[in-house]
């Protein structure tokens, strides 16, 4: 067998030199290259909570809206299984029932408080024909002041 001989490297101090800056300078240089790619994820993430601490703050319902239109959206498209429906079916019963309740009692006190804002027919031609009295009697006091002076 032939033995496979290489010649030796001569490696001088300043070849040492060059590699060492290079590798720090390649080092120093992801470094920065990995700070400022942390600095502006982290900036991004900050303006994205400051945005949505706003939105909530400003709009709060159309957040909650939102939630729960996503909320129905994500228990729509899971499956129910058999437990699931023998023990929310009474819960979903109740809930409706009350929820329909709510909305009865809602629309009556809507209406009694629409009625009780509006004058009755009667009591607005009677209003109607004070105003106009008022305002013809004022229209004949200030005719007979200004013929008068």
């Amino acid at each position: 067998m032939s033995e496979l001989k290489t010649a030796p490297t001569a490696t001088t101090p300043g070849t040492i030199d060059t590699i060492k800056d290079k590798a720090a300078t390649a080092a120093h240089a992801t470094s920065d290259a990995a700070h400022d790619a942390a600095k502006r994820a982290s900036d991004a993430a900050h303006d994205a909570a400051v945005r949505a601490q706003d939105t909530i703050e400003t709009h709060p319902l159309a957040v909650l809206a939102g939630g729960l239109a996503l909320g129905a959206v994500v228990g729509a498209l899971l499956p129910r299984t058999a437990q699931e429906t023998k023990t929310l079916a009474p819960l979903g019963r109740k809930l409706s029932a009350a929820a329909t309740a709510a909305a009865a009692t809602a629309r009556d006190v809507g209406k009694e408080q629409l009625t009780a804002a509006l004058p009755s027919k009667d009591g607005a031609k009677e209003q109607l024909r004070s105003v106009f009295s008022n305002v013809v009697q004022a229209a004949t006091d200030s005719g007979k002041s200004a013929i008068k002076g």
